[in-house]
């Protein structure tokens, strides 16, 4: 293989829908974000940020726990301030809950479509290199905001 072949084909790779395959690992992430979700919505303490906690800055899905629960609530526009990608999030979240709980020839017509929408778009790569993207515009340019925000 040349390499030109190898960014095409990490940025066209089925990771995402690779993690839909496993229901263990789906319902694993459903329940913990389950949890966590509860423990915030109770206002008691949960597992904290250890990017944010060891080295002292935000992470790149730092305030994404608000932003989900905000637009969850119909708030779209404090979730999208808060952070933009809490859609993408609850669109992911939505995906690995459905995996983790439909009956298995539904769950395969579903790692099908996820599986060919990342093999002809590379959506997964691409959202995840946004969110890095997304994460260096605010921490260099809105840190203040961004540290109003989420700290």
């Amino acid at each position: 293989m040349h390499a030109q072949g190898v960014p095409m084909q990490i940025a066209f790779s089925k990771a995402f829908s690779r993690l839909l395959e496993s229901r263990p690992t789906c319902l694993l992430i459903t329940g913990a974000i389950g949890l966590h979700g509860c423990l915030l919505a109770l206002g008691l303490p949960s597992w904290q940020c250890p990017i944010r906690h060891g080295l002292g800055i935000p992470c790149p899905g730092c305030g994404l726990s608000r932003a989900m629960a905000s637009g969850l609530q119909g708030d779209w526009y404090q979730a999208l301030l808060i952070h933009a990608f809490a859609p993408v999030a609850i669109a992911a979240i939505l995906l690995i809950l459905m995996s983790g709980l439909l009956p298995v020839g539904w769950r395969g017509s579903l790692v099908d479509g996820v599986r060919s929408l990342e093999t002809h778009t590379g959506i997964t790569f691409f959202a995840l290199t946004g969110l890095i993207v997304y994460w260096l515009v605010r921490l260099v340019f809105f840190h203040d905001i961004l540290y109003r925000l989420v700290m």
